[in-house]
């Protein structure tokens, strides 16, 4: 069988999977940066009862198990190895890793032995002999999630994945706005991984992890000697290695007005100039934002351009709160799963009285935190939720203070409240969005008073 266009026209990848398969007697297949099978040999399609026509070209979640990793591998996830992997009843044990051409990953291998640990010692040494087509780079500069690590039902998170799918194949810059633990990485990287740069550098940086005398350095690069501590023969900032890809500038909000306008010029007009440096460099770079901040109340307030905002806010993706969907229990229960499978703990059935809690809970830190409670309540068994103090819970004080004359205006001062939010909502035909700017408070505040407004019914 001839080896697909996938491996490139070079021979090294092929002399080296030739030299696996003369190897290893056990199962090995190979797939593409989507997950896609390109190659797998017999003994994995006598495991599976077809013939290889049967499996090249189809996802290899469909072919293997939907437990398998190995698409998350060929798109930059860590190296598996010796993972348990239950294929058609049988338990194997696989080793999964990248393959990389011209340091950028074009796919991965998963090498599945159940039977003949002789033959896996045998195929780990070819491996590592091997170094040209299997390794791991120092700093690869590529996507970790795609589209399928959205996690979410319903329209809110399908509308995201809308909008990702309408952003991607563009080249114009994405502003993905949510609050934090919400996603709005993963909707970058998935972004890229859709666009027609996605065997292209996907780089990287928080502008709010830089101290503002280094940012300019940091995305333009500088030349050698332009200030004291530089290195001799310069360096290429962040736009330069992402030229051809993709530079994610997350937490722009906190970006320095005064170093705002050199990244209004490096976005429109495509090149860059060094730290001391006398001339431009042209660059080819897609730029895609994110921020948990209202970046039209910092216009508005002078700390964001306006024309940087306009320039950056061409597609725009929301990543809604979790408090603002309902598809939480399926999604408690998918991530469960993963986190489970990941750090390698036996799963847990989730009683009632932990549903209820994550059900009542706000969740602020949205996604990151419920992964965190779910890590928690895998160990523990609880529901990994912070504790409300006695003092503060309304029954008690209720019960300690009685009816009041305090109780009784703050009664008529939550309806005085209500009345005002309704009345907005009404003018605004629903958009919560426009009433909470019309309020003068934020959406989460908004969302908080509904929710109020509805237990108190």
């Amino acid at each position: 069988m001839p080896f697909p266009e996938w491996f490139g026209s070079g021979q090294n990848e092929a002399e080296f999977l030739r030299r696996v398969l003369d190897h290893v007697s056990d199962c090995l297949v190979a797939v593409d940066t989507n997950g896609r099978v390109v190659l797998i040999n017999a003994p994995y399609c006598r495991l599976l009862g077809g013939p290889q026509e049967d499996f090249i070209g189809r996802h290899i979640t469909d072919v293997v198990s939907p437990k398998t990793r190995l698409h998350h591998v060929a798109r930059g996830d860590l190296s598996v190895t010796m993972m348990p992997l239950e294929v058609r009843g049988h338990q194997l044990l696989a080793r999964q890793v990248p393959v990389y051409q011209d340091e950028r990953i074009i796919g991965a291998v998963g090498l599945a032995l159940f039977s003949n640990m002789a033959a896996l010692k045998k195929a780990v040494a070819v491996v590592g002999d091997q170094g040209r087509a299997i390794h791991s780079p120092p700093t690869p500069w590529t996507t970790r999630y795609g589209i399928d690590d959205i996690l979410g039902q319903g329209t809110r998170m399908d509308a995201v994945r809308a909008a990702i799918e309408q952003a991607a194949p563009l080249s114009l810059p994405v502003l993905v706005q949510g609050e934090t633990g919400s996603g709005k990485e993963l909707a970058a990287n998935a972004i890229h991984a859709l666009s027609p740069r996605a065997r292209r550098p996907f780089v990287w940086v928080n502008c709010a992890s830089i101290p503002e005398s280094l940012i300019d350095a940091e995305l333009f690069g500088y030349e050698g000697g332009a200030f004291t501590g530089a290195r001799t023969r310069g360096k290429p900032g962040k736009f330069e290695l992402a030229s051809g890809g993709t530079l994610f500038l997350d937490e722009i909000g906190d970006m320095p007005l005064s170093l705002q306008a050199s990244l209004l010029r490096a976005v429109q007009n495509q090149e860059i100039v060094r730290v001391g440096g006398v001339s431009p460099i042209p660059i080819d770079t897609r730029v895609v934002c994110a921020t948990h901040r209202d970046l039209q109340e910092r216009v508005d307030a002078g700390q964001f351009r306006a024309d940087l905002y306009y320039r950056l806010n061409v597609l725009g993706v929301h990543m809604p709160a979790l408090r603002e969907r309902d598809d939480l229990e399926w999604l408690a229960e998918q991530l469960l799963e993963r986190i489970a499978l990941r750090e390698g703990l036996p799963g847990r059935r989730v009683p009632p009285s932990v549903r209820a809690r994550w059900q009542a809970f706000d969740w602020p830190g949205n996604v990151r935190q419920l992964e965190a409670a779910l890590l928690r309540f895998l160990l523990s068994g609880e529901p990994g939720l912070p504790e409300v103090p006695a003092a503060k819970h309304p029954q008690a004080v209720a019960g300690q203070r009685g009816p009041t004359a305090t109780t009784t205006l703050q009664a008529h001062l939550d309806r005085e409240r209500d009345a005002c939010i309704q009345k907005t909502l009404a003018e605004t035909a629903g958009d919560k969005d426009e009433a909470a700017r019309r309020l003068g408070i934020s959406r989460a505040t908004l969302y908080r008073e509904l929710r109020r407004s509805t237990k108190s019914i």
